[in-house]
């Protein structure tokens, strides 16, 4: 084949196009999926705020409901609000990766500091961990 033979030019535009569509294809999940993890993110928050802990604890995965079911959870979030203060309101949520996983960090204000929120989903976008971290931290 030359570049001037029909078929090569179909051959090498099919296969542009081909590529193209994988890419986008790609993409549209990776950002499908980070977009997911941000709205649970503020469900979590969100259920917290209103002391709604089965709805967190819903989207945990099965290692995470064993290890903090939603009794040990208002404890926590009780814990938290009384060594920081009141929650006062979220701010920016980030998205990252920690090795295989995806990672949340939602900004959280209370009274008397700011904490990061940090919370890690496996493929099914289940929570395998969440942590209250200090604001510059990972």
């Amino acid at each position: 084949m030359t570049l001037f033979d029909p078929n090569y030019l179909i051959s090498k535009t099919m296969r542009r196009t081909l590529l193209s569509l994988i890419f986008c294809t790609l993409g549209t999940i990776l950002f499908a999926q980070e977009n997911r993890n941000i709205e649970i993110s503020k469900l979590v928050i969100n259920s917290f705020q209103k002391n709604e802990f089965p709805k967190i604890f819903e989207t945990f995965d099965q290692n995470m409901k064993t290890a903090l079911p939603a009794e040990k959870l208002k404890l926590a979030w009780a814990d938290l609000n009384n060594k920081c203060g009141k929650f006062q309101k979220m701010g920016e949520i980030t998205v990252g990766k920690v090795q295989t996983y995806d990672v949340t960090y939602t900004m959280c204000q209370f009274e008397n500091m700011k904490l990061k929120m940090k919370l890690v989903f496996d493929k099914d976008n289940k929570i395998v961990g969440l942590f209250f971290v200090p604001e510059n931290q990972q």
